[in-house]
This record gives structure tokens, C-alpha cells and sequence, in this order.
């Protein structure tokens, strides 16, 4: 019996850590993102608010990802970030696919989204299974 929950078990175990690595496109230095839209992600036990992101395609955004909660998550979207251009200084983050964000912290990262629809999720244990997944769209 053991034998067979073994398999099925290292699967689920190995897909909720999967990352993808990603090289990001850099924005040019030229990009103000000081007066860009600011847009804010409550990650929470287990939610996304809002749960689906509308963006505008080569608008330069600030996207606020906030942990409301005491343990840590994550902000998993890597087609989203492998599309859009980063700011330098932000692109190291999001080499994996995803940005860690640990409990009752914030992150920030400046980039220039493209066109098109998006999945999101939180790849920590189980996380996604409980409602931490979501969408980015971008027109």
C-alpha cells in the first residue's frame, strides 16, 4: 500500500515546488516608474485580493505585494514575468518564476507587463489547492 501512495505522493509534492527559470527582460532605464499605477496584492491565508489583476499592456505599474499573514508566501506567475519588462533592479527576484514574500512583509517590483492572459498561484505546500491561484490580465 505504502508503494503506492509513494508516487503519487512525490508528484504532488514536487509540482507544488516547481519554479521556472526565467531570464527577465529589463525595462529601459529610461522608464518612470515614479508616477506609474501602483497596484496592491493582499497575500493571505490563502487568498489572493484581488484575486484577478487587470493591467495595461506597456503601462508602466509598481505591483505591492503585501503578506498579511505571519508565514510566508508566494507570488508564482512566471509566463507573466517571463513577458514583461523589469526594472533592473527588481529582475534578480524574479529569475525563478515567482517572488518570495515572507509573513507580515512587503515587496515592490517595477515593470512594464505585456499583453495577454495570466495564471498565478502560490507554490508553497498545498497553498494553491486551498485558493491561492488567481489571474493577471493585461490588455
Amino acid at each position: 500500500m505504502a508503494r503506492f501512495l509513494a508516487v503519487p505522493l512525490a508528484l504532488l509534492l514536487a509540482s507544488c515546488a516547481t519554479t521556472y527559470a526565467i531570464t527577465p527582460q529589463v525595462a529601459p532605464a529610461s522608464t518612470d516608474f515614479a508616477t506609474a499605477q501602483r497596484v496592491e496584492v493582499h497575500l493571505d491565508n490563502f487568498s489572493f485580493e484581488p484575486r484577478s489583476i487587470s493591467l495595461a499592456a506597456g503601462r508602466p505599474v509598481v505591483l505591492v505585494l503585501i503578506n498579511d499573514a505571519e508565514g510566508g508566501h508566494n507570488f508564482s506567475a512566471p509566463a507573466f514575468f517571463g513577458d514583461a519588462q523589469v526594472a533592473a533592479e527588481d529582475a534578480a527576484r524574479i529569475a525563478g518564476g515567482y517572488v518570495e514574500v515572507h509573513g507580515g512583509t512587503n515587496v515592490e517590483l517595477r515593470l512594464i507587463p505585456a499583453a495577454g492572459g495570466y495564471d498565478v498561484d502560490c507554490t508553497h505546500l498545498g497553498h494553491s489547492v486551498l485558493g491561492m491561484s488567481g489571474s493577471i490580465v493585461v490588455r
